[in-house]
């Protein structure tokens, strides 16, 4: 038509059909995108009032001093001297924080759901579906099948300020807020009898580490010796360390020799052989004793870079209490002592051996704790073996901690 200078046809009504389309899935898609551009930026401004007035109480408690929000959004309290009552105060302190922080908390989960929630019901209407969970237990989960799970204590439940709860103890259990040295001497000769060292924890629990200047056998060494108590004065644990002398029966003459006690007579022994060669056992009354894998020595936590935290020297190759290793530990640093230190490396042995979730387990069957709040402090910053092991002699004291050592390494 070369008048007008169209085109018609067939052809022609093709490709209209064809750019209306490509026209209206432009359209679609625009409106598409729009929906969910409009609820991303709803959800931006939402998300980010809420995490603000979190980030700024935050502060706000940090700027005290005294307390601190860890990572986990945990109020804490600050490492520093102090005496047992303040302790006590700065715990109500941190205990009335941490409700106005789970508020603020739980106000930025909701804000997320919230907005993830609103993209949803903006992308259903075009065609999107979420994945569905399998019913097979063993497959792979689907991507977005599934709302992440939580990555710090969620305060909106009661497992979640139970875990917050014991995370804070945990931390107060280990935290020196003291220390005391005192050495006694005979009246007589002015010999030195022994040097005792108490260390204080925020909590009320203490260490009592005795080195005793003369030897209490004739076989052996001085002995040092490290009590535990928790804050009620109950023994969680009694570590010793001597060496045999040339006295000592065929086998253990001039041998390094440590052992932990805990109140249900469950005992771990660790021995350094004078040729060099090492063992490690676990004795539960009524039970034989039972070896223990020697990559126990190995672990991170028995090695010299732990002696602040553990109290054991492993200059000589085995972990063994010494007067220059509590003498290490400082006002306002961590200390969990050398029975929670080698309780740890057994943690570590154990899940090597049967898995995380089989020690969780173990645990649980101890204490009264659930399996969930256990497995909800593996976060901490102490690490999963220590932080789940000194919250159980925190919470439930030395038997327990005795007994999950006993029915892990000498089942029935």
């Amino acid at each position: 038509m070369p008048e007008t200078r169209a085109w018609s046809g067939d052809a022609h009504d093709a490709a209209t059909r064809m750019f209306e389309r490509a026209s209206n899935q432009t359209k679609s898609f625009s409106t598409y995108t729009s929906a969910i551009s409009d609820a991303l930026i709803a959800g931006a401004g939402t998300i980010g009032r809420a995490r603000t007035a979190l980030l700024d109480k935050a502060d706000q408690i940090d700027m005290t001093g005294q307390l601190y929000v860890n990572d986990q959004w945990v109020v804490l309290i600050t490492g520093a001297k102090m005496t047992l009552e303040e302790a006590a105060e700065l715990e109500r302190r941190a205990q009335a924080e941490q409700g106005i922080v789970n508020r603020l908390l739980v106000a930025v989960g909701a804000a997320d759901d919230a907005t993830a929630d609103s993209l949803t019901a903006a992308a259903n209407p075009h065609g999107f579906e979420m994945p569905r969970a399998s019913d097979d237990p063993f497959s792979i989960p689907t991507p977005g099948s599934q709302r992440p799970i939580d990555e710090v204590p969620n305060p909106s439940n009661a497992m979640g300020m139970t875990q917050q709860a014991i995370i804070r103890d945990t931390d107060m259990a280990q935290t020196v807020r003291d220390t005391k040295t005192e050495t006694k001497y005979d009246p007589e000769t002015g010999d030195e009898i022994s040097t005792t060292t108490t260390i204080y924890k925020q909590d009320g629990s203490k260490h009592v580490t005795t080195v005793n200047a003369r030897p209490t056998f004739p076989d052996r060494g001085p002995t040092t010796t490290e009590i535990h108590y928790d804050k009620d004065g109950n023994e969680i644990s009694e570590t010793s360390s001597f060496t045999f002398n040339d006295l000592g029966d065929h086998g253990m003459r001039n041998a390094h020799v440590t052992t932990v006690t805990f109140p249900n007579q469950t005992v771990t022994t660790l021995v350094e052989y004078p040729g060099g060669g090492k063992s490690a056992t676990v004795q539960v009354p009524g039970r034989p004793p039972a070896d223990v894998p020697l990559e126990l020595f190995n672990k991170p936590i028995l090695t010299s870079a732990e002696t602040a935290l553990t109290g054991l020297e492993s200059a000589r190759g085995l972990p063994m209490l010494s007067q220059e290793a509590a003498e290490r530990v400082q006002i306002g640093a961590k200390y969990g002592g050398p029975a929670l230190g080698i309780g740890s490396a057994l943690w570590d042995v154990a899940t090597a051996e049967t898995g995380f979730t089989r020690c969780v387990a173990a645990a649980e069957g101890v204490t009264s704790f659930t399996t969930g709040t256990l497995a909800g402090l593996a976060a901490s910053e102490a690490g999963p073996g220590t932080a789940i092991l000194v919250g159980i002699a925190a919470s439930e004291g030395g038997t327990a901690l005795g007994n999950w050592i006993g029915n892990t390494f000498c089942p029935r």
